[in-house]
């Protein structure tokens, strides 16, 4: 591959991104209710036409400060190889079309993180691609399906 499109975004005061093969839309801010007994990343559950979502704090999974929930938050509802959920970021950019040569893969040693599929160079600065599969830990996923089977939510494809 040549191009990637990824969907730039901002959180915590960092740049990421997410390719955009796994970006189903962006939503604006959303009522979540609570989970009993889910991970510390899950705020909650939002019921959107139907389909219920769990919400993922991306700043709890990096240790980072959780950002207040505000009006105008925008949502990326993300789907990944085991469930559809919800990001809320601080802001959504537009798509951006990168060359394949600005990508540094997260195996490169430049770029310890095993939550990042790697970093993108781009004019102004670095975007952080998040690696849509580690969102949820393996045990923060078998903790909110735990959840959701004990109090009748929808596993949303979980195993």
């Amino acid at each position: 591959m040549d191009r990637y499109l990824v969907l730039p975004f901002w959180l915590a005061g960092q740049h990421f991104a997410v390719a955009l093969e796994h970006v189903v839309r962006v939503l604006p801010a959303l009522l979540s209710t609570p989970l009993p007994g889910a991970p510390a990343t899950v705020c909650g559950l939002v019921n959107v036409q139907g389909q219920i979502l769990p919400v993922v704090d991306l700043a709890r999974r990096f240790d980072w400060p959780s950002a207040q929930v505000t009006l105008w938050q925008p949502f990326i509802w993300l789907k990944t190889s085991r469930r559809d959920l919800l990001l809320p970021v601080a802001t959504v950019e537009a798509v951006r079309s990168c060359a394949a040569e600005d990508f540094s893969p997260a195996l490169d040693p430049r770029v310890p993180s095993s939550l990042l599929q790697g970093v993108l160079r781009t004019a102004e600065g670095m975007l952080l691609i998040q690696d849509v599969e580690q969102v949820l830990s393996d045990a923060d996923e078998q903790c909110l399906a735990a959840a959701l089977a004990e109090n009748g939510g929808a596993p949303d494809d979980a195993d």
